[in-house]
């Protein structure tokens, strides 16, 4: 059987999707890209823009990879579609130019919402389902009317953005129903423009296109489309739909009565009805199915799953999935979580109501258990918080529609936890369905294009064909205490809620103070030219080349290191920026490269720059401290971790002559002498927490060792952080089975563990060295090695390096030499990379970057002013010092 694929796209608010089926076997493949929405300027931190041309690449990467997954060849996809996340609004002018494109979250037109609820909202609600809310297309453009007026009169076309999405494919400037539903201006018993309203606003109807059902066939796939997506030029484009309403296709909500729970980032409930059923009071909304003739009555428990992510990331921020962590351990807690009530994540639809929604956590040290047990019990009194109010938004539909659900189907990313869907099922006492995928908007939006292409005659027929069903539950025998628990639950939501209406506002002058520094454009009016000869990671070059001109050129790759003077000058040549690593940038240098404006040295310490002679001609340095942290503090453990099991011993004992296969008495003696120890409760002393010290701390955490350091400019508080003892030098080094030195090179520290301190350190403890020789009296090291009172030694760093092959420390059978390796790892190009677009980035925006060696020249820094001109008598001065070189 020939194989028939259909594509679904789906542009959430934090990510975009592509879900690939096959048509004959229901196999899905998916791919998914993340994005997020910068804030819009001059709104007050309540506006936020959507990068439609990110959208675009990331659609475009996300289809490229789920074809690739499912096998599928451009030739065997049927037809395309796309849904998108509601209450989306983009603005086009006759020539398709964007002019203005904003997500969901978007709240620019507050003040106008709040005066057409004011003077309109059950009007309004009346005809189209919808109370007012900042969220909508309509305060949008009253926005635009007051507030850019300029831009409205250039509008030709107002979309979705799965309207738009379905355009760029290439199938023409028309709205979808669902969508169009959306925005505050659609009739809904008529399912059309409500022209009247339009008028009455003062909006010109002709930027209103033309509207089209969902499954309807568009056109073709543009060609640069095809070339984008890895498809066919021509293949069927049909309209989407609203995601939520998509969401109920791919989830088998088909007929009126079904319920689908769309457990996402947010968590609407939606009915499907045969005919418009408005809520009297206006809590509710009420819109179009993507299925022609039926309609949906909709309450919503709001950003359930983005608080759930945001708590778990809270409660286990140390896990790399900390919601999977959440549930985890939420399963081990009984129902009712030991007496603590959440409403985190917990809301009960009003769309009368525009508040900061604000959650509780209500316990008892009396009452509640406490360390691990506790967190498991916190944990699931959110998913329990998050179940009520499912329950809670349920009983509003039905209390409205005079009917109870003749079927609950639950969807979104929440429903893969089968803890939730359980917990769910008891706390509804009634037996739910779980759908075969998360990805039920994309699936939804496949049987759009299956639709459009010809496949299924209708909607229902295509959900027949392809809706799975993953598992399904009924009420358990934690059902009838889970009853008991809601009223308790529902009762407490009700008392409270003045009081988080209350803690909203206050919440909202916070929001409103914090608004000021999220104003600040993140533009570049300057796009300095720069030369890297340090190695960066590509993601970094991209970066870097968002706002800068790159000439690069990395030591390693052009195996090339600038010893300053006129060569490295020359290298220069039109470039206001130098981003080194090894370089020698000396007063030569910097005095014939006339042009260069700022140095970024990769470099924990920056020895091979002439600081002094910079700072003289006003020109700042930045730098990178902690680039190499991580790649220092694995190479610390891994020392800890081969003394402590003497690897290096064992290593060399397989390579001894004379032992032949299956030799049982060379064994026996390897079992004897190489007997090692566990890093489990010993003791390891930290001399310097900085970047270093603190993530060997950290990585020293899940061994269980007791770790304790000394650095008189760290206090008690952040070491706890590291989960760190501070003691005193005298204390650590008589405690510690392993002292390991990550203090700075200067003069206090110059000789700091001699002879008195080796003689500290408890017999047999072991020494490790990842910093700076000179940190260190090596004569009284291997006098504390060769007297037996250290097991042993692991050294990255010493007085003249290389060391001699003939050193005794190189010689010595229980000492670990390595040539300086601590910092060179492949990933320290990301790292120093990820820096230096970080700090550079905030010059070229004019801001004081974090990581700046003199500070002091930024009183007359300036991009477009010439640099400081020295007098003769400064620049002999500066002449005669002495250059710095390429290591400390």
């Amino acid at each position: 059987m020939d194989r028939v694929f259909l594509v679904g796209l789906d542009a959430g608010g934090g990510s975009g999707r592509c879900l690939v089926v096959e048509v004959n076997s229901g196999e899905v493949h998916a791919a998914r890209r993340e994005w997020s929405h910068p804030s819009a300027p001059g709104t007050l931190g309540l506006g936020y823009d959507l990068d439609l041309d990110l959208v675009w690449k990331k659609l475009g990467e996300a289809t490229r990879e789920a074809l690739e997954k499912a096998g599928a060849r451009p030739g065997e996809v049927a037809g395309i579609a796309a849904t998108s996340m509601r209450n989306t609004t983009v603005l086009l002018d006759g020539s398709g130019k964007v002019l203005m494109a904003v997500p969901n979250q978007d709240a620019r037109a507050l003040g106008e919402s709040m005066s057409l609820a004011g003077e309109r909202g059950r009007e309004i609600h009346g005809l189209g389902g919808h109370w007012p809310s900042p969220l909508f297309t309509a305060p949008r453009l009253l926005w635009l009317r007051n507030n850019r007026p300029e831009v409205l009169e250039k509008v030709r076309a107002v979309l979705s953005l799965s309207d738009w999405i379905a355009w760029r494919l290439g199938g023409g400037l028309q709205a979808e129903i669902s969508q169009a539903g959306e925005t505050l201006l659609f009739d809904l018993s008529h399912r059309s423009w409500a022209s009247e309203l339009i008028h009455s606003l003062g909006l010109p109807s002709e930027i209103f296109p033309p509207l089209v059902a969902s499954g309807v066939r568009l056109g073709g796939l543009s060609t640069e489309a095809a070339s984008h997506l890895g498809l066919h030029v021509g293949t069927p484009v049909a309209a989407g739909g609203a995601d939520t309403q998509c969401g109920l296709l791919g989830a088998g909500a088909v007929d009126p009565g079904d319920v689908a729970v769309v457990a996402g980032t947010t968590m609407p409930l939606q009915m499907v009805t045969g005919e418009p059923v408005m809520d009297p009071e206006g809590r509710l909304w009420s819109g179009a199915h993507v299925i022609p003739g039926l309609f949906v009555l909709e309450s919503n428990g709001l950003t359930a799953g983005y608080v759930l992510e945001w708590f778990s990331g809270l409660l286990y921020a140390d896990y790399r999935e900390p919601l999977l962590a959440l549930l985890a351990e939420a399963s081990s807690a009984a129902p009712g979580a030991e007496g603590i009530y959440s409403t985190l994540g917990a809301f009960v639809f009003d769309a009368r109501t525009v508040t900061i929604p604000v959650g509780s956590l209500s316990l008892s040290h009396m009452v509640s258990p406490s360390s691990r047990s506790g967190r498991s019990c916190l944990s699931r009194s959110v998913l329990e918080g998050i179940a009520y109010s499912a329950r809670a938004n349920l009983e509003q539909i039905e209390e409205v529609t005079g009917r109870q659900a003749s079927r609950i189907l639950v969807a979104g990313g929440i429903s893969r936890s089968e803890l939730w869907t359980g917990m769910l099922s008891d706390v509804l006492g009634r037996p739910l369905a779980v759908a075969g995928v998360s990805e039920v908007s994309a699936l939804g939006a496949c049987l759009c294009a299956g639709v459009g292409a010809g496949l299924f005659r209708n909607l229902p027929e295509g959900a027949r064909a392809l809706v799975r069903t993953a598992r399904e539950h009924s009420p358990g025998r934690e059902s009838a205490e889970y009853q008991e628990l809601y009223r308790g639950w529902r009762e407490a939501y009700e008392l409270n809620a003045p009081c988080e209406s209350h803690l909203s506002g206050l919440m909202t002058v916070c929001l409103l103070k914090r608004a000021p520094r999220e104003e600040i454009i993140l533009s570049y009016e300057h796009r300095p030219r720069v030369l890297v000869t340090a190695s960066m990671d590509e993601r970094s070059l991209d970066d870097l080349a968002s706002f800068c001109e790159i000439v690069y050129r990395p030591w390693r790759e052009e195996k090339r290191v600038y010893d300053g003077g006129k060569e490295l000058a020359e290298a220069l040549g039109g470039c206001q920026v130098l981003v080194t690593e090894m370089d020698v940038v000396d007063f030569e240098s910097i005095r014939s490269s006339p042009e260069l404006k700022v140095i970024v040295v990769c470099r924990g310490n920056p020895v091979n720059v002439d600081l002094e002679s910079a700072t003289a001609y006003g020109i700042p340095v930045l730098w990178t401290p902690g680039r190499n942290a991580d790649a220092v503090a694995d190479l610390t453990v891994a020392f800890m971790l081969m003394l402590a099991r003497r690897l290096p011993q064992a290593c060399r004992f397989l390579r001894e002559s004379g032992i032949t296969a299956g030799d049982l008495s060379a064994m026996a003696r390897a079992y004897l002498e190489f007997q090692g120890n566990e890093l489990w409760r010993k003791t390891v002393g930290i001399i310097g927490l900085g970047e270093v010290g603190k993530r060997v701390a950290r990585r020293l955490r899940p061994f269980g060792a007791e770790v304790l350091f000394y650095d008189p400019g760290v206090g008690r508080e952040e070491g706890a952080l590291c989960d760190a003892i501070k003691v005193s030098l005298e204390e650590l080094m008589a405690r510690s089975d392993f002292v390991t030195l990550h203090a700075p090179k200067n003069e206090a520290t110059r000789g700091m563990i001699g002879r008195s301190a080796f003689s500290m350190m408890k017999e047999g403890a072991y020494f490790i060295n990842t910093a700076r020789a000179s940190l260190v009296d090596h004569e009284a090291l291997l006098e504390a090695l060769q007297s037996g009172r250290l097991a042993g030694a692991a050294l990255d760093v010493f007085p003249q390096e290389p060391p001699a092959s003939d050193d005794p420390l190189v010689l010595m059978d229980q000492v670990i030499t390595t040539p300086h390796i601590g910092g060179n790892t492949r990933e320290i190009a990301a790292h120093q990379g990820s820096l230096v677009v970080e700090q550079l980035g905030k010059l070229v925006r004019k801001e004081k970057p974090d990581y700046l060696l003199n500070p002091e020249v930024m009183e007359y820094f300036s991009w477009e002013g010439c640099r400081r001109v020295l007098t003769p008598e400064e620049e002999d001065r500066l002449a005669a010092k002495e250059r710095p070189s390429m290591t400390s």
